[in-house]
């Protein structure tokens, strides 16, 4: 059997990208903290209580994109992918699958309440409640967004040769 070439692990890539994304929204997070202090301090607060969930959410993406590094997953004269960087690879991609829902989700909760909200002193309470509402409604379907995406990313690292056979005539 015929494996795939090897480069860069795809957990590391997905980490790496799930990293860009969280020190990006870190940062925004940040600036925009900064600016509704000296622009407007009832407001403020709403975006630096998200500032401690992404650090922690930054420091857990580092760690796992340290663990799906090269060095780390292969041996020295290895030429194949190993059964278990396709696991990792698998199980990497539903959790940045997780990441990406969770953060759309908190971003769309906090929009909404803003728009939806005149007293910024009920911005954060109704930000949480819209929140958990759509974690509620959603919460059945995640698994079903987690296994798609370990079904397609188990579909990507495979190699063409252990694929089935699928008609090329419609």
């Amino acid at each position: 059997m015929r494996k795939s070439k090897l480069g860069e692990p795809r957990a590391h890539a997905m980490m790496r990208n799930a990293k860009f994304i969280l020190l990006a929204l870190l940062v925004a997070a940040l600036i925009a903290t900064i600016l509704l202090i000296f622009l407007y301090r009832p407001a403020a607060y709403l975006i630096g209580l998200q500032i401690p969930i992404l650090l922690l959410a930054f420091i857990v993406v580092s760690y796992l994109e340290s663990r799906a590094t090269v060095k780390m997953l292969r041996t020295k004269n290895q030429t194949t992918i190993s059964s278990e960087e396709i696991e990792m690879d698998v199980q990497y991609a539903g959790i940045y699958t997780s990441i990406v829902l969770v953060s759309l989700m908190a971003i769309s909760a906090l929009v909404m309440a803003a728009t939806m909200v005149e007293n910024w002193s009920m911005v954060g309470a109704s930000a949480a409640f819209i929140l958990m509402l759509s974690i509620f409604y959603v919460l059945p379907y995640v698994p079903f967004f987690i296994a798609d995406a370990e079904q397609d990313e188990r579909d990507k690292v495979q190699p063409e040769a252990e694929k089935p056979e699928q008609l090329h005539n419609q």
